[in-house]
């Protein structure tokens, strides 16, 4: 077996002194890396050899430099810098978080039997709607939402990783027809077809409300061994009942699971705030046209409402956030660190893991591994075997 690079010690940029890996894939490695220039830890991402000769790996790179740069300040983890190295080599230099995951996080709660308060989940959730707003209406999809992929910090923030499969607006899709790309359970039924031209916001509301199903649940809303049997659940199962998993909540959960997980997606919410509106008014107890009933609509018809009586999402991300918000303070930044996901942001082709991963801190074993991204082509759907193909 070839030995991996390691790069640890050498200075990049005349500033950034690589100190370890944290993380590393097919397309690269990423270091945890100080600042020598404004004295601060950050991550840094470099593009290895082999990737740089392959033009759609540094043109989605540099599509998710530009998504990270159009969502500054925003919930989106931070990015401070684009550069070539002396090599030519392309690297991208991000903030260093600190905290963890929101799948650690749930499998930390649930190895306890615990559930997250549902104060904490408006918490969480409600930056992250905010950012996905503001990406949607500056025609950035996000298509990779996943509980992997958003990020707790210690100091009470919250971030959105990973916009490495991103799609811009006005940008010549990458993804050849046919082919799947994502994250299998939490992708939209239209997102297994692998057509560019149905791609919409409404794949990333999908994916936010099977992320919100888990977090409430524990469960997947559909289950899967095997690349087939996912893919023949998310396109074709019926939709689950949340309240059967959780009967201490209110009936109209059940009522937002239809239209949040729909399989058509002309009768899914519209976008993330109509969803995000539903979701808080079902589990706060209020009262919409159906009596005793929360009635989703009426709140989706509000949302919309609110948004064409008055001016649309604000692309201004700083007056969207607000200044004074403590979690995006420049302080609060400086002190923060990052780390990349190894596992859970692997893209893997035909079930062929992409990623060498760095042994993660030591902690119970998971009774499933987590669920990376994943890259297929339409003939990997077909029949009733994974034929060795299957997820690891």
């Amino acid at each position: 077996m070839a030995k991996l690079e390691d790069r640890s010690g050498e200075v990049v940029g005349q500033r950034y002194e690589l100190l370890e890996v944290i993380g590393r894939g097919g397309q690269g490695t990423v270091y945890r890396a100080s600042d020598r220039w404004m004295q601060r830890a950050v991550a840094v991402k470099i593009l290895g050899a082999k990737a740089m000769r392959e033009p759609h790996a540094v043109e989605r790179l540099m599509r998710e430099q530009q998504a990270m740069s159009t969502l500054k300040g925003t919930a989106a983890v931070e990015l401070f810098d684009l550069f070539r190295g002396d090599a030519g080599e392309l690297c991208l230099v991000m903030e260093f978080l600190k905290g963890m995951d929101l799948d650690d996080y749930l499998f930390t709660i649930e190895l306890h039997d615990g559930r997250i308060p549902l104060q904490r989940v408006f918490s969480i959730f409600e930056p992250i709607v905010r950012t996905l707003e503001i990406a949607h209406a500056e025609g950035i999809l996000h298509r990779d939402l996943k509980p992997a992929n958003i990020y707790l910090l210690e100091s009470g923030g919250v971030r959105l990783l990973d916009f490495g499969l991103a799609r811009l607006k006005q940008s010549i899709p990458l993804t050849a027809p046919g082919t799947v790309m994502g994250s299998p359970s939490f992708m939209a039924p239209e997102a297994w077809q692998g057509v560019s031209d149905l791609m919409d916001a409404r794949v990333d509301v999908y994916s936010l409300g099977v992320v919100l199903f888990r977090v409430l649940s524990g469960k997947l809303p559909f289950a899967g061994t095997s690349m087939q049997e996912k893919f023949r659940s998310a396109t074709s199962s019926a939709r689950p009942s949340l309240r059967k998993l959780r009967p201490d909540l209110p009936l109209a959960i059940d009522d937002w699971t239809l239209h949040a997980l729909a399989l058509d997606r002309e009768q899914r919410f519209a976008n993330v705030r109509a969803l995000w509106s539903a979701f808080e008014a079902a589990l706060r107890g209020e009262q919409g046209q159906s009596g005793s009933r929360f009635s989703f609509w009426a709140a989706a018809k509000d949302a919309v409402q609110r948004l064409v009586g008055s001016e649309p999402p604000v692309t201004k991300v700083a007056q969207a956030f607000g200044a004074s918000e403590p979690s995006f303070t420049r302080d609060a930044l400086a002190r923060s660190t990052h780390r990349i996901n190894t596992v859970p942001e692997a893209t893997i082709q035909l079930g062929d893991s992409d990623l060498h991963p760095v042994p993660p801190p030591l902690r119970p074993a998971r009774a499933e591994p987590v669920e990376p991204t994943i890259h297929v082509v339409d003939a990997d759907l077909l029949g009733d075997s994974p034929d060795g193909q299957s997820e690891h």
